[in-house]
């Protein structure tokens, strides 16, 4: 099963519904715009908690003030994987 939730640029999910098909899996939209916000907090409170990723494990991540130089190595074909930028420093 996958989720898709929280596209803010678009509804557009350019995908071919081919890889679902063969391994029998659903693609569940989330329409979150009419949900309480009273369950929204309960969830956003659950993603920085319990369910909370390690990101570490299955990316970079980066700090802000490092992003100009890993930028410079994905740009160089340098980098590979995925990266996350840590904005906590400009907060």
């Amino acid at each position: 099963m996958v989720t898709c939730c929280g596209n803010a640029s678009s509804g557009d999910l350019p995908l071919t519904v081919y890889p679902f098909i063969l391994r029998g899996a659903h693609l569940i939209g989330v329409y979150s715009a009419n949900c309480p916000m009273v369950k929204r907090l309960e969830v956003w409170n659950k993603l920085a908690g319990e369910w909370k990723l390690d990101l570490a494990s299955i990316c970079r991540v980066v700090r802000l003030g490092e992003l100009g130089a890993a930028i410079e190595a994905m740009l160089t074909g340098q980098s590979k994987g995925r990266w996350v930028v840590d904005l906590e420093e400009a907060v």
